[in-house]
This record gives C-alpha cells, structure tokens and sequence, in this order.
C-alpha cells in the first residue's frame, strides 16, 4: 500500500495546507491507520480488491487523530483585554464523526469482533 495516497486523500478531505512537519506527523498517522485497518480485515478480504475504500478509510482514521491531537493542543479559554473566548462543548466530536464514518465505510470488510448465541438448549 503506497501510505502516499492516502497522505494526499487525507489532505485534500482536511482542506488545509500542512506544514513540512505537519505532513511527517500525518504520514505517520496513515501508515498507522493502514496496520490498523488491516489488522481487522476478514480473512476472505484482499485488500487491494476495495483500494478505494481503504484508502478512504484510512484517510478518515488518520484525520480523526489529527483532529483529536489538534483539539487538545488549544486553550480552553483566553483573555485578551476586554474580550474572553472560551471553546465549549466537546471538542473530539469531528474526531468522533470521522471515525465513525470509517466504520461505517469499513463494515463490510472487517471483522466486527460481535459475539452471539446461535443456539441455547433451554
């Protein structure tokens, strides 16, 4: 899997321009996401048969860190003389909703770890 691809996707899905930095700290939150992915992936699931999906997927994961970390590194609240800004509510909800599409986006192609009962004598 070229972890490029999913840099480029990842990019243009954030709508941002990131910093040479930025971009390493990305690509390795891709690559991470693409072990992840795999990982859960059936066993009568090729990969490269779905690209597309993956990658977007894996987009998605990646970007829901990025967001997570992002959030987390802004104040709370400033004061700057006369003016107050205070961020409420829950600040992981876009990295929530990312990583939830990517299930979504994902479910047919992955183990869903459920457990059930297929039959109980009784």
């Amino acid at each position: 899997m070229d972890v490029r691809e999913i840099v480029t996707v990842a990019q243009g899905l954030s709508e941002r321009e990131f910093q040479e930095t930025e971009l390493e700290a990305l690509t390795v939150l891709c690559e991470e996401s693409v072990r992840r992915w795999q990982a859960r992936l059936r066993e009568d699931v090729v990969w490269e048969e779905h690209k597309g999906v993956f990658i977007l997927a894996c987009a998605w994961s990646a970007l829901a860190v990025w967001e997570e970390v992002s959030q987390a590194a802004l104040p709370r609240a400033f004061t700057a003389g006369a003016l107050r800004v205070e961020r409420g509510g829950d600040s992981s909800a876009g990295a929530r909703s990312l990583e939830r599409q990517a299930e979504v986006l994902m479910t047919p192609y992955v183990e869903d770890g459920a457990f059930a009962f297929l039959e109980v004598m009784g």
